[in-house]
């Protein structure tokens, strides 16, 4: 905020008094309204009582002494001279300063406006009757969507038609093979086994069984995933094992190994992840409404010229 306001105090000064620059038949500035206490006047730029007191507080740590009350108005008096050579020059229509003093009014405009509306809503509680209702309005996000672990047997024939009934063939082999070893049957957690070194060429998961491990029923980002998980959510117990499919993706034969089934978060385990949202949507919509404030004040005029 010091720095800031430091800086506003330049660009203000020269924003604020260049429309009031002197001009041949315009000597003097207006003198300021209100109580305002005018100390000095360099040109068309002033140091009020209010400049002096800021300044001793920013600069020279609240001291208010007569020495460090001179100093600090020599201070502002430099500073009013610098200024006011800046507007001779016509600094004030410079656009850099132009987009400075933008940049820094809106800054200490929220400051002042904004900040006080956020802290006040931050201090606000949110009742438990109303975390309970979002609760109900958004179940589904809290809502843990069933799992299935999975094992897979899968060949790529690329786009040969031949190789892909070839595989089709070889898939089938082990299926078979599979349904004849009765310990392999009963040891869903298994996976393949030792077939998968044999039948697999999915690199990840072929000197494990053939595991891939536990999928929901929409898969992952890849086309791959996506069709193992159609695959195996079409399976009814654990340890069953799918017929063996062709797909674009390749040859698959899926096992379906375990279940996790979907699981509801209760309220109580989610209602400070509830506050946390709730909290951020209401700061959200105060800096909206702030937003639109100064939209309906301050429309945007056709230049008539």
């Amino acid at each position: 905020m010091t720095d800031i306001l430091a800086r506003l105090g330049v660009i203000v000064i020269l924003l604020s008094v260049g429309s009031c620059r002197p001009g041949p038949a315009d000597v003097e500035s207006p003198a300021p309204t209100g109580a305002e206490a005018v100390l000095q006047r360099v040109g068309s730029v002033t140091i009020t009582q209010s400049d002096l007191d800021y300044h001793l507080r920013e600069r020279h740590d609240g001291r208010d002494d007569a020495a460090t009350r001179e100093l600090a108005l020599a201070e502002l008096t430099r500073r009013a001279q610098v200024t006011q050579a800046a507007l001779d020059e016509g600094m004030d229509e410079d656009p850099v300063v132009r987009a400075e003093m933008a940049q820094l009014l809106g800054a200490r405009l929220r400051e002042m406006v904004l900040t006080p509306r956020l802290q006040a809503l931050a201090a606000e509680e949110i009742p438990e009757a109303r975390l309970r209702e979002i609760y109900q309005e958004q179940v589904a996000r809290f809502q843990a969507g069933e799992k299935r672990e999975v094992a897979v047997l899968w060949l790529d024939p690329g786009a040969d038609p031949g190789r892909a009934a070839q595989y089709v063939t070889k898939l089938q082999q082990a299926r078979e093979w599979f349904a004849k070893d009765e310990t392999l049957v009963k040891q869903p957690g298994a996976g393949f086994s030792v077939l998968s070194v044999d039948y697999s060429e999915h690199a990840a998961s072929r000197f494990k069984g053939g595991v891939v491990g536990w999928m929901e029923r929409a898969g992952g980002m890849d086309p791959w995933s996506k069709a193992v998980a159609e695959i195996v959510f079409t399976l009814k117990m654990p340890g069953e094992v799918s017929a063996v499919v062709s797909r674009p993706e390749g040859v698959f034969l899926v096992r379906y190994m375990a279940l996790k089934s979907a699981v509801q978060r209760p309220f109580e385990a989610v209602r400070g992840e509830l506050e946390h949202s709730e909290r951020q949507r209401r700061r959200e919509a105060v800096k909206r409404a702030f937003e639109d404030e100064i939209e309906k004040a301050h429309p945007v005029e056709p230049d008539q010229r």
